[in-house]
């Protein structure tokens, strides 16, 4: 399952629940299309919970998303969160990927904003909500 959604003004919350559909890959390419749009600031939570494999086609429009509107992302991104509550990498077991894992991963080095990890979407919120200003 997919979805995305606006808790608050500033935050945006994309869920992936375990296996990812074909249509679950389509809402989440256009949820990242809407996001492109976007004009104010917000912190972007990613949640992952269960076998979330996407399709290699989901997979690879998704990154040509990330590296066309990397720069735009920088505009109105103050940094993503990473609410892992456990999931499958395709081995059979559910993991809860280390905090350093994520920060310091391919992924995280091609953002222009900072990447945090925690363990539940209470932290994520409390995150969000403190999240440091930017140097300025």
């Amino acid at each position: 399952m997919f979805r995305s959604s606006q808790p608050a003004a500033d935050i945006v919350l994309f869920e992936m629940v375990d296996r990812q559909s074909d249509a679950d890959g389509q809402s989440y390419l256009a949820a990242l299309h809407d996001l492109a749009r976007r004009q104010d600031p917000a912190i972007l939570i990613l949640r992952v919970a269960g076998m979330t494999e996407q399709d290699h086609e989901t997979r690879k429009q998704a990154a040509a998303w990330f590296k066309e509107n990397r720069d735009r992302l920088g505009m109105f991104a103050k940094g993503l969160i990473r609410v892992d509550e456990g999931h499958d990498h395709g081995d059979g077991h559910l993991h809860v990927d280390d905090a350093h894992d994520v920060e310091n991963s391919n992924f995280a080095r091609m953002l222009p904003f900072p990447v945090k990890h925690v363990t539940s979407l209470d932290q994520a919120f409390a995150l969000a909500q403190n999240w440091p200003p930017e140097p300025g």
